[in-house]
């Protein structure tokens, strides 16, 4: 959005003060919850926002939606065989957790394992 604001000469717009603080306060319950399944209606208690307002300010500020923030959250905690990391990482099973990580890095995570082996020994 921002990008788009230069590139038509606008200046950007600021987020005002309580909506990014309740936007952070989303993230940080994501953060802190990122192995489980977390509802919408969680983070709008944890933000004191309805669903549409947070995900307006979640994405100003973080250029992402809380699903999709969500997601790359367990993503990014892979590290096991894949069936472990799907369960422990909240996705339904080893297709769901692939899908996901495949659409996320543009591959699938046994060949992005292949790539990363020397990397992480």
């Amino acid at each position: 959005m921002r990008a788009l604001d230069r590139r038509a000469g606008r200046p950007p717009r600021a987020l005002a003060r309580p909506a990014a603080r309740r936007a952070r306060i989303a993230r940080d319950y994501i953060d802190a919850n990122a192995m489980r399944a977390v509802t919408s209606i969680e983070l709008e208690r944890a933000a004191g926002l309805d669903r549409y307002a947070l995900s307006r300010h979640f994405r100003a500020l973080y250029a992402t939606g809380p699903h999709l923030y969500l997601l790359m959250r367990r993503l990014a905690r892979a590290g096991a065989p894949l069936a472990e990391i799907a369960a422990a990482t909240g996705f339904a099973d080893q297709a769901h957790f692939t899908r996901h990580f495949k659409k996320a890095y543009g591959l699938p995570p046994g060949r992005w394992a292949a790539l990363t082996a020397g990397q992480r020994a």
